[in-house]
């Protein structure tokens, strides 16, 4: 078989019960509220509404089961959002389980299709 137009694609996401908890969307989400300090900035700048991103959270957080974000309401201080010691560590093991995933399809893909 000839590769030279075939490529490979996938997606990977994290399931609970036939439902989606997670995928590389929903954690960079995860990741820009880390960055942030604020829900309403993170999904600014991934181009999602804050009522989009209130919602995943809100989702992700009852199929996990776990508390992810924790926010804080406006005032002196300034409101904000940042991820519980929980949502910190879902976000590690994600990054860290996802980490070098792409390059090990790309190698079986190419492999299988030489």
């Amino acid at each position: 078989m000839k590769n030279q137009k075939m490529q490979v694609k996938s997606k990977v996401w994290i399931e609970a019960g036939g439902e989606v908890v997670a995928g590389d969307g929903k954690v960079h989400l995860l990741q820009r509220i880390e960055e942030m300090g604020s829900i309403q900035k993170a999904a600014e700048g991934i181009g999602m509404s804050y009522r989009h991103a209130w919602g995943f959270l809100q989702t992700m957080e009852k199929r996990a089961g776990i508390k992810l974000v924790v926010t804080q309401i406006g005032g002196r201080e300034g409101g904000g959002a940042k991820l519980t010691p929980l949502g910190k560590d879902f976000l590690k093991r994600y990054l860290g389980f996802r980490e070098g995933l792409d390059q090990y399809i790309e190698e079986k893909f190419k492999k299988a299709f030489r």
